[in-house]
């Protein structure tokens, strides 16, 4: 397997993935009954949580031991894209998530 650095192409991953986090927050988060204003500003929330721990711009530790995720992406069985540094999914959050909401209403 050979790691691959490929702006291009892990920008597009990084959306994609992006998107689909923010989606599959809100379904979880509506099915529970909340809805409005109130779903997108929890999927936000959530959603930009989670994508700054991804992207390495939160810290996580544990005991003193310190974990720092480096995001990477299939694009078949033989590579792996990565952008040659941190991946900056928690940028695309917000207008993603506006996107999407705007488009359902």
């Amino acid at each position: 397997m050979e790691l691959t650095k490929n702006a291009d192409s892990f920008t597009e991953q990084q959306e994609i993935f992006t998107g689909e986090m923010i989606s599959r927050i809100a379904d979880h988060l509506e099915a529970s009954g909340i809805e409005g204003e109130k779903l997108k500003e929890l999927t936000g929330q959530i959603a930009f949580t989670v994508a700054s721990m991804l992207d390495g711009v939160s810290d996580i530790s544990f005991d003193g031991s310190v974990a720092k995720p480096l995001l990477t992406f299939f694009t078949n069985d033989e590579e792996v894209i990565d952008f040659g540094g941190n991946s900056y999914t928690h940028e695309l959050v917000y207008g993603i998530l506006n996107a999407m909401f705007d488009s359902n209403t």
